[in-house]
């Protein structure tokens, strides 16, 4: 298979060879250079997006932040910021895989793959973030919770480009968590994961929303177990029960498979983990 490579120097350059037929836009090419190797991606034009600036920011404009698509999770893990403030995203980070990995795969490339083990989409979607989508056409928005389809399939067009990923930081009274298993501790990709994102009013769980992934074809949003927790207080034996409502959803959705009598036992683990690193600093049990 003959490829050529290209390496655009400006955004716009990069935007007018996406928009050629047979054209595929590589990053960090974790998840890319395998599928090429085992003949799932057959592109004539490699667009290496990688080294433009516009894609490498990581910015902070009042109460939201704007993750460039072609930051790593070695950029998030070091990003001074959000080791202070979100110290969820550099847990999920330095759960992505071995060093050598974090070193080169991009959240934009983590997201656009849309693989159901994906460690960033479900803690996005908790955060209820927003893509921000360019082309030569123009820029749109799409909510990611909107933006994956189905397995390794996105509202992406032919010649559109994910530029940024952003989200509304915070406020006081919200915690974040994020949790994941794997067969060997970051060196795999996710058996179970997990993302809890809660407002608090006192100990009382005023709003909730939870993510899993690795449980379906894309992340899922767990909104029996989020409505049984609902205006709950937030007590272990709250979330146990709200780990029992998990579990049975877990079994009915997986109920075909041979992974399911583990994975109903193991995802309860996973959500209690997220949902008290969520809480954290918000509450004393």
């Amino acid at each position: 298979m003959d490829i050529k490579l290209y390496k655009p120097g400006t955004l716009n350059e990069a935007l007018a060879l996406a928009s050629y037929e047979g054209s595929k836009i590589i990053a960090g090419g974790t998840d890319l250079i395998i599928q090429l190797r085992n003949q799932e991606e057959k592109p004539e034009l490699l667009v290496d997006i990688s080294g433009l600036p516009e894609l490498k920011e990581i910015k902070i404009e009042k109460n939201k932040i704007s993750i460039g698509s072609a930051v790593t999770f070695t950029d998030i893990i070091e990003n001074r910021y959000i080791k202070e403030r979100l110290p969820f995203l550099v847990n999920m980070a330095m759960k992505m895989g071995a060093v050598q990995i974090q070193n080169r795969a991009t959240i934009g490339g983590n997201i656009c793959n849309a693989a159901p083990a994906a460690d960033s989409i479900p803690l996005f979607m908790a955060l209820d973030a927003e893509c921000i989508i360019i082309s030569q056409r123009g820029a749109r928005q799409v909510p990611l919770r909107g933006f994956i389809n189905d397995k390794g399939k996105t509202e992406l067009n032919e010649g559109e480009i994910l530029k940024s990923i952003g989200f509304n930081i915070l406020r006081e009274n919200e915690g974040c968590g994020f949790s994941k298993l794997g067969r060997r501790n970051a060196l795999t990709i996710s058996s179970i994961s997990c993302a809890v994102k809660v407002l608090l009013a006192g100990n009382r769980i005023e709003d909730i929303c939870i993510y899993t992934g690795s449980l379906g074809i894309k992340a899922t949003k767990e909104e029996k177990t989020e409505k049984f927790l609902k205006d709950a207080v937030f007590d272990e034996q709250n979330i146990e029960g709200a780990a029992e409502v998990l579990s049975r959803e877990v079994a009915e959705r997986l109920k075909a498979r041979a992974s399911m009598p583990y994975k109903r036992v193991a995802v309860k683990a996973v959500f209690r983990e997220a949902c008290f690193m969520a809480a954290g600093k918000l509450i004393l049990l």
